[in-house]
């Protein structure tokens, strides 16, 4: 019977299926003697095999290939120059199924000790994946840890704080009885640092909640402009103290928005504490409320302090992120300004800053009128 054309052709292929070898091999003619031509063996099949030389040349018919400690005889097939390649096609004189035989054996040694380096390989990285998760696990567990630990204690601190602040109220405004000049400057000493105390412990709470995902919001709808009228009041005295023009500006376009008013109020108050504390004397701070777009609206505290470096600006809404220099007439832990970031960001807004030293700075948040839609 004979075999099909698609037999023949599938028969011849694996006759004379060629082996990519990529070795170095020396060339020379018998009619050039004492000329040798430096050459990589592409690739060799039982009858033949595929030279590229480094230069190109002319060779005779006949050529003698060494390669591997063997001397191989051949007849040049074709020669032709591919881009920068001269390439060489040889017909063999012998049959190379000893040195193909020496080359796959070999070949299998390199890809066995492959193989090998690979099980290696992947069973260290197993194991340094197995050591990842456990200290991440030990990670999580101190964190959970330690957030409920300083839930516990925070609130233990703020009870007698509470009260520390009530009696030192009731002492400096003399209805336990009256005072004197000093002590009433000793007791606005003691309110102020109960008060900035009190502060700290409640940013600490804050960002426990934040990191065990338990900061809810009780959305309402509320009046931006009468609101940060309310802040703007609240932080009046630090402003007349320092003689800084305090100033608010709401555009119409934004009237009715749902917020949590606790929480924007805390924006609000973060943002206005801390252009206060860093702008001098004779300075202002403006906050302005704008639309942002259809569905969100955009509060700036704009003020003339003394600004913020550019190398700085990527720390400021980072959890302890308190500044060098340019932030050292302040004071507290650097909580405030990353706890504002964490709460308008829980509600699908932005926040951002632009600074020139010297020229003060323009600190922004982006929220959704409809945060719950949003």
């Amino acid at each position: 019977m004979t075999p099909s054309p698609a037999r023949s052709r599938a028969a011849s292929k694996r006759k004379y299926r060629r082996f990519l070898v990529n070795q170095p091999a020396l060339v020379s003619c018998a009619a050039v003697p004492g000329l040798v031509w430096t050459a990589r063996i592409h690739d060799v099949s039982r009858r033949g095999m595929q030279l590229i030389l480094e230069h190109p040349a002319r060779l005779d018919s006949e050529i003698l290939i060494q390669w591997s400690n063997r001397e191989i005889s051949g007849r040049v097939r074709y020669q032709q120059q591919r881009g920068a390649q001269y390439r060489v096609g040889v017909a063999l004189a012998n049959c190379c199924d000893t040195l193909l035989v020496e080359l796959l054996a070999r070949e299998t040694v390199v890809l066995r000790r492959i193989d090998h380096e690979v099980a290696s390989s992947s069973t260290l990285l197993r194991h340094k994946i197995r050591e990842m998760a456990n200290a991440l696990e030990s990670a999580s567990r101190a964190s959970e840890i330690k957030s409920r630990f300083l839930a516990s204690v925070s609130h233990e601190f703020r009870t007698p704080l509470n009260g520390i602040i009530g009696f030192s109220e009731l002492l400096y405004d003399g209805k336990a009885g009256p005072v004197t000049a000093n002590q009433q400057e000793y007791l606005s000493d003691i309110l102020g640092c109960s008060r900035h105390l009190l502060t700290l412990i409640n940013q600490v709470l804050d960002l426990t909640k934040i990191e065990s995902g338990k900061m809810d919001f009780q959305y309402e709808t509320l009046d931006v402009a009468a609101l940060v009228e309310e802040v703007k009041e609240g932080v009046q005295a630090l402003a007349g103290r320092k003689r800084i023009a305090l100033q608010a500006e709401c555009d119409p376009r934004v009237d009715k928005v749902q917020a949590d008013a606790a929480r924007l109020r805390q924006v609000l108050f973060n943002y206005l504490s801390n252009a206060l504390k860093f702008t001098p004397e004779g300075g202002s701070v403006v906050v302005r409320v704008l639309p942002e777009s259809p569905g969100a609206y955009r509060v700036v505290v704009e003020d003339t302090g003394v600004g913020i470096r550019a190398e700085d600006l990527s720390r400021l809404f980072i959890e302890f992120g308190q500044l060098g220099k340019a932030r050292a007439a302040g004071s507290g832990t650097g909580l405030g300004l990353a706890i504002t970031r964490q709460i308008v960001e829980k509600q699908g807004g932005r926040v951002g800053v632009e600074s020139t030293v010297g020229n003060g700075s323009r600190f922004w948040a982006v929220l959704p009128v409809n945060p719950n839609a949003a």
